[in-house]
C-alpha cells in the first residue's frame, strides 16, 4: 500500500465520523424542532455534510488524473496571486480566483471559480497535462475541450510524486514530457 493509500484511508475514516457526527447532531438538535428559526441552521449543516461527501467523493470515486488537477487547485485557496483561466468552446474566464470545488453523484465536478462554474463528470473526459494548463478532451465530440490554465506550474508543484499512477492512466491523454520526470 503507497503513502497515499495509507493517507486516504485514514482520511476516509475521519470523513466517515464526520458525517455520522453531522448526521446524529442534526437529527438530535434541528430536526426535532421544525421552528423556521432553525431552517437556517439546517441549511449550513447540509452544506457541512455536502463538503464532508465532496472530499469523500474525491478519495473514492475520482480517476487519479482528475484527483491531481483538484488538489492542485486546492493550493489555491487564500492565494491571490494564483488565477485559474477556463475556456469552454468559444467561451473564455480568465484569471478568477479558486473558491473550490464540489462532486456530487455520478462524479459530476463542478468546479468554482470567480463568477464562473464548470462541470463535467470525470469518466467521460480524458485529460492532456501541461505545465500551466490541462486539457479536458471529451469522450463524445459533440462536447467542446475544457482548458483549465493556471499560473502556478504543475512542474513546481509537490503533488507530482504522489501521483506516479497519472502518466500511465486511461483517462490520461497526453503530458508532457519533463512533467513526471524526477
Amino acid at each position: 500500500m503507497s503513502e497515499r493509500e495509507s493517507r486516504d484511508a485514514r482520511y476516509l475514516t475521519a470523513l466517515e465520523e464526520l458525517t455520522q457526527t453531522i448526521r446524529r447532531i442534526t437529527g438530535d438538535y434541528l430536526e426535532e424542532d421544525r421552528d423556521p428559526e432553525f431552517h437556517s441552521q439546517r441549511l449550513r449543516f447540509r452544506h457541512v455534510e455536502e463538503l464532508v461527501a465532496t472530499e469523500r467523493r474525491l478519495i473514492e470515486e475520482i480517476s487519479p488524473p482528475c484527483r491531481l488537477i483538484l488538489e492542485h487547485f486546492s493550493t489555491f485557496y487564500d492565494q491571490p496571486d494564483r488565477g485559474i483561466g477556463i475556456r469552454y468552446g468559444q467561451s473564455s474566464y480568465f484569471n478568477g480566483d479558486f473558491l473550490g470545488f464540489s462532486i456530487n453523484e455520478w462524479g459530476h465536478i463542478t468546479l468554482k471559480v470567480g463568477d464562473c462554474r464548470i462541470t463535467w463528470r470525470d469518466e467521460e473526459y480524458q485529460y492532456m497535462f501541461y505545465a500551466d494548463k490541462v486539457v479536458l478532451r471529451a469522450n463524445d465530440i459533440q462536447k467542446p475541450e475544457i482548458i483549465l490554465s493556471f499560473s502556478f506550474s504543475l512542474k513546481y508543484s509537490k503533488l507530482l510524486e504522489e501521483y506516479p499512477d497519472v502518466p500511465g492512466h486511461p483517462q490520461t491523454a497526453y503530458y508532457q514530457p519533463d512533467l513526471f520526470d524526477e
